[in-house]
């Protein structure tokens, strides 16, 4: 007799394992899943079942594409930028995404436990239920009824038309359904979260691998920079000093007139007269205008005016640009460097006519501050002329 009603309640679990899950409005969950979990894990109401369970079909549903969630933290990583805050966001990011999946997690674990002991208990009552009705009526004439189903729903139809039984044991072959469908539901969900979790954890190994180093990358530079500057302050109280020489000696405080006189070439000619435009601008330590100047700025800022696309660097820089010509050479545009002895500390624009154009300045020193350290002309001879280290084209 034992062994009949352990069979039925087999059947019962078979059915119960053929029943899908239904569609669910997702929209309340997303973003509230904290909410959700505290809820859900406490004593349910009549009124919280039906939330309950619409919410553990969310996170089915949420958890299923697994696939989609590991590429896009695999992107997420890849599009990572090389940069500390940017790194140390995702992983901020990414630890709160941790800790809502472990949440999420506890839930399900503490979800399938309840589950499972509500599914034992159904059948203890179930099985207590149908050995009474059997011994009651002595005859297994109920259990051949049932089972001479041909399909599931023949099987239910019979067990409504037993009155003695379509009430409370209909009731409980329901319950033992949902029961095992959200088990199922649940144990699966579990799975694709766990998964999902590992994904994000192996993310996050390697985000803060790469913070490292970033990190020490940042140091080692930081590092550098402290030697380099060290290296440029010691460079740049030579040039200082070999440019305040010079145009302390040179004559005029570094003018002396020289007109313009064009040449051959309409790209040198524009150029001079970008930089002749800027006569007067005053001088100013790392200036390149377009109203200040220091000697290199001024002929990076005439060059580019003019079309002639060149970078930003020092006069010792431009020495070593462009293409070398003999003073003979020399047209419009074209540039002369000079030197007081420790290095090409200057440099300036030929304008035709033996003359040239510079921002004249005393260096590092001067911020604009004084009416004669500006853009003039000079001529390129005598002292100039002594001074000059080469010649550049650098269109």
């Amino acid at each position: 007799m034992k062994k009949i009603v352990l069979s039925l309640l087999a059947f019962c679990s078979v059915f119960a394992m053929t029943l899908t899950a239904g569609n669910v409005n997702a929209t309340d969950f997303k973003g509230n899943e904290s909410k959700y979990i505290k809820l859900c894990s406490s004593s349910l109401t009549n009124s919280n079942k039906k939330v309950c369970q619409e919410f553990n079909e969310y996170l089915s549903k949420k958890n299923k594409d697994l696939k989609k969630e590991i590429s896009e933290t695999k992107e997420d990583l890849s599009k990572t930028n090389d940069d500390i805050k940017d790194v140390s966001s995702k992983i901020s990011k990414l630890n709160s995404q941790i800790t809502a999946k472990e949440n999420e997690i506890n839930y399900l674990l503490s979800s399938i436990t309840k589950i499972e002991k509500n599914i034992a208990k159904k059948e203890k009552q179930m099985q207590d239920r149908l050995y009474v009705m059997q011994s009651t009526y002595n005859s297994n004439w109920m259990i051949d009824f049932l089972f001479g189903a041909d399909d599931f729903t023949s099987f239910f139809s019979r067990l409504a038309s037993i009155n003695d039984i379509t009430s409370y044991e209909k009731e409980l072959v329901d319950e033992l359904t949902t029961q095992k469908k959200n088990l199922d539901t649940q144990k699966a969900t579990l799975l694709n979260a766990k998964a999902s979790l590992q994904s994000q954890k192996n993310t996050q190994l390697a985000l803060q691998e790469k913070l490292v180093n970033l990190k020490a990358a940042q140091q080692k530079e930081i590092s550098d920079n402290q030697k380099e500057s060290k290296k440029v302050s010691e460079a740049q109280k030579k040039i200082d000093a070999a440019l305040t020489e010079l145009m302390s000696q040179a004559p005029s405080g570094g003018g002396g007139g020289g007109s313009y006189v064009p040449g051959s070439s309409a790209v040198g000619n524009a150029i001079a007269q970008k930089a002749l435009s800027k006569l007067g601008a005053r001088y100013w330590w790392g200036a390149n205008g377009p109203t200040y100047f220091d000697c290199s700025g001024l002929v990076y800022w005439a060059h580019n005016q003019a079309g002639v696309k060149i970078g930003r660097t020092t006069a010792a820089g431009y020495s070593r640009s462009g293409k070398a010509i003999s003073k003979s050479q020399l047209q419009p545009g074209d540039v002369i460097t000079f030197s007081y002895g420790s290095g090409v500390a200057h440099i300036g624009i030929y304008i035709g006519g033996g003359s040239f154009v510079h921002a004249a300045g005393n260096g590092s020193g001067t911020v604009g501050q004084y009416p004669n350290q500006c853009v003039k002309t000079a001529s390129l001879s005598g002292y100039w002329e002594n001074h000059a280290y080469n010649y550049r084209r650098l269109y």
